[in-house]
């Protein structure tokens, strides 16, 4: 509500009757709009950016498009790499972010689920050949969705 009301009075609505539409005081307004109100999140800083976690997230899911989904200790391994290159100090051991780590960055990245895998059976192990060609249209049409698709006839 407070988002849309800011954008009314960005877009020259006078504040006076956004407060009035929307049922929020022009004080509140007032404040939101100035440069004392800094949006926070609670709790501690994180140890990456918003940027860095964000690239983590597209890194994660574009893999996942592609059919290789990336495991806990892959998203690990990939922030203990950072981490060793960049030096800044963190309380990781060894620069490994823990499970607590873990848990805190899937909680703010709520388009991330976690999967958990199931036992295969012998006969759902075997792959048909249905599911191989079902496999490459699927990439064709990940590549076709980057761009990434050349004709070579």
């Amino acid at each position: 509500k407070i988002a849309k009301a800011l954008e009314d009075i960005k877009n020259g609505e006078s504040k006076k009757s956004v407060s009035k539409k929307y049922g929020i005081p022009r004080s509140t307004l007032q404040f939101r709009l100035s440069s004392k109100f800094s949006k926070c999140r609670p709790g501690p800083n994180t140890y990456l950016t918003v940027d860095e976690e964000t690239k983590l997230v597209e890194w994660i899911l574009e893999s996942q498009k592609k059919g290789f989904p990336k495991r806990k200790v892959d998203l690990q391994l990939s922030v203990k790499e950072f981490m060793d290159a960049d030096g800044r100090p963190n309380p990781f051991k060894e620069n490994m972010p823990g499970d607590h780590w873990y848990k805190s960055f899937l909680r703010r990245h709520s388009e991330l689920t976690l999967r958990t895998t199931e036992a295969v059976t012998s006969a759902s192990a075997n792959v048909s050949e249905a599911d191989v060609k079902k496999w490459f249209i699927d990439i064709e049409k990940y590549l076709k969705s980057k761009k990434l698709i050349f004709n070579f006839g």
